[in-house]
């Protein structure tokens, strides 16, 4: 299903100056490949082929105009932090603003070095209550039976752990709050971290608050798709750096919607608060549910799939029953579906 790409790890568009000697500093501290170019016109099918991407502000204009579409691992590096905002979204990239943000620079480009190009996938509800865990975590079940090795992050400080959905907490393995000092370039996680049914988890644990930042987010992120077909990001609604953070890592932003009156008013205030552009829609359709295109429409954004409402799911979330395990044809049937999609468009 993944395939190693055939490009650079590292594509740096960029001027000669600071910029570049310390992104090129930095790549070869970790033994990357990096192609320079300083003019963003020549990119051709780099862009698409290359592991990282890493802009200069100062070309960011110039490289939004040239660039064929939006691509995950895209980057905005420099020290203009209204320089790098403004282009932030245009080119859908994460900003590293120099000098600062130098140990993020070394996280994210790690990933360049990826054994596998499969995506990553953040899952965020519309609204509570409408199962974005129990999707992310289906995605990561169904995707780890399809797809070489598939892992699930939790990025929800207050969702009391991922693990206890799977019933995996009392499987032995790092959490979150052993991880949080996780910097630079990492390796293979999967010795240390809890697995069920060939799915990688990142949970957080219970205890005292822990507020999980940007750093050590990219920095397993990274790692974890050197070895993972599949990397599923479970946002949570708590906000926050983290939360932006995962939606920036993804190259797939999913929203779980409630296909009623409510859910579209409650997914319209999602979308607006974290600037979902290029987000799409996961409706969960139950009786009485609205037209699916009204919905898209007054979302303003698209379908990728729709799953049914499964009471089995209840059930098997107070069991400890991985919820791709204990639910309807109907509803494996549709996560399925949309891992198949997922997967095949990674491929493309």
């Amino acid at each position: 299903m993944t395939q190693s790409r055939p490009g650079p790890d590292v594509l740096l568009v960029a001027p000669p100056g600071e910029v570049r000697e310390l992104v090129l500093a930095t790549a070869a501290a970790q033994e990357l490949e990096v192609e320079v170019l300083a003019e963003p016109e020549r990119m051709a099918g780099m862009w698409r082929s290359a592991g990282t991407v890493v802009v200069a502000g100062e070309l960011a204009r110039r490289v939004a105009s040239a660039a064929p579409t939006a691509r995950p691992g895209v980057f905005l590096v420099g020290s203009d932090a209204e320089q790098l905002a403004a282009w932030s979204a245009p080119l859908a990239a994460g900003v590293i603003q120099l000098p600062e943000g130098g140990a993020w620079l070394g996280a994210v480009l790690a990933d360049g070095r990826s054994r596998f190009s499969g995506p990553v996938v953040a899952v965020l509800g519309g609204s509570g209550g409408v199962g974005a865990s129990t999707l992310a975590a289906s995605l990561a079940h169904l995707g780890a039976e399809r797809a070489e090795a598939s892992a699930l992050v939790d990025v929800d400080p207050l969702g009391g752990g991922l693990d206890l959905l799977l019933g995996a907490e009392r499987v032995s393995g790092w959490r979150w709050p052993r991880l949080e000092a996780a910097d630079g370039r990492l390796g293979d996680l999967r010795g240390y971290l809890p697995v069920v049914d060939g799915v990688t988890v990142v949970s957080m644990a219970r205890g005292p608050a822990f507020d999980l930042s940007r750093e050590p987010l990219a920095a397993i992120v990274g790692a974890l798709r050197s070895w993972h077909s599949l990397v599923v990001l479970d946002v949570g609604r708590c906000g926050g750096p983290a939360a932006r953070e995962a939606l920036r890592l993804a190259g797939r932003q999913l929203l779980v919607a409630s296909a009623s009156v409510r859910g579209v008013a409650a997914a319209r205030q999602v979308v607006a608060e974290y600037e979902l552009e290029r987000a799409e829609l996961v409706l969960r359709r139950g009786r009485g549910s609205l037209d699916s295109a009204l919905v898209a429409e007054a979302v303003g954004l698209p379908i990728l799939g729709e799953i049914p409402t499964d009471l089995r799911l209840v059930e098997a979330a107070d069991s400890g029953e991985p919820p791709a395990r204990g639910v309807r044809r109907g509803y494996r049937r549709a996560v399925d579906a949309l891992v198949r999609r997922v997967l095949a468009d990674a491929d493309d």
